[in-house]
């Protein structure tokens, strides 16, 4: 079975928790997916609690890792994100990035506004986004946006609302690993057996080019729900609260190095993904 899954352009999803001060796995892959030796960053930091400390770190972080230039958008209300001047400087980028926080946050204030509408034309036009933890759940048309770890396979535990939408029929959870958060990503994928459940964990990236193929880099894990195969579940039939009952769904595991092909929902190892043209 295949998926029509839609990446609008080069994307990567970081589960959360990534290494800013040692070995930078990921933010060093990052970098390389720009695929040029003098490029521009912004980072939103809208998401963020502390927006400001959030820049600070980030600016440290790519400046170390040879940014020429470091635009520090701190987008605190929608009429920020509404500002020409802000929408026209997204054009000027070679990469985007979301810091984490709350995904609703940057939704309720990114979402439809003319800065939305300048990055999601610059995705398109090839620029590269990369978000981690909530800037990363934002990537998705279903987002995730709460559900305890413990209650996500009891009815009506997870709630979901609307994402960005820069990939089609993929839901990305993050913190993965360290949160626990299985059911809540089954519980999902149960609801809408037609997506696949992409859990990020700490310190690992999910990147996509735009030819269905995911490849995982980093420390951590990635795990991989499909429902396509669902049978019986009593999701329709429960009242909320109650547990759900839900027979094959399909699990894989993928670390550093290893893919997903989307569209053909198959496991990929490093060698069929080198045969696939990634690094």
């Amino acid at each position: 079975m295949t998926l029509n899954s839609v990446f609008l352009g080069r994307l990567i999803a970081i589960g959360g928790n990534e290494d800013k001060a040692n070995e930078l796995i990921v933010l060093k892959r990052v970098v390389h997916e720009i695929g040029k030796t003098k490029f521009r960053v912004g980072v939103i930091t809208t998401a963020s609690e502390d927006p400001e400390q959030r820049g600070k770190d980030y600016q440290k972080v790519f400046t170390t890792l040879g940014a020429s230039k470091i635009d520090i958008f701190n987008i605190k209300e929608r009429g920020q994100a509404n500002n020409r001047k802000s929408a026209k400087a997204i054009a000027d980028l070679d990469l985007i990035f979301f810091t984490g926080g709350d995904q609703l946050r940057l939704t309720t204030i990114m979402g439809g506004t003319r800065m939305f509408d300048a990055i999601q034309e610059h995705l398109v036009n090839g620029a590269l986004i990369a978000g981690t933890s909530a800037g990363a759940a934002v990537f998705s048309d279903t987002m995730i946006y709460e559900g305890k770890s413990e209650d996500g396979l009891f009815k009506g535990s997870v709630l979901s609302t609307s994402g960005f939408g820069f990939v089609d029929k993929i839901i990305f959870d993050t913190h993965f690993m360290a949160r626990g958060r299985i059911g809540r990503l089954i519980q999902i994928v149960a609801s809408n057996p037609t997506c696949i459940g992409v859990g990020i964990g700490e310190d690992c990236g999910v990147i996509l080019k735009g030819d269905g193929v995911a490849e995982v880099v980093g420390t951590g894990q990635v795990i991989i729900v499909d429902g396509c195969g669902i049978g019986i579940s009593n999701i329709m039939d429960i009242k909320p609260g109650e547990p759900i009952a839900v027979e094959n769904v399909r699990i894989h595991s993928l670390v550093d190095g290893y893919g997903y092909d989307f569209r053909k929902r198959g496991f990929l190892t490093p060698s069929s993904l080198s045969m696939k043209g990634n690094p």
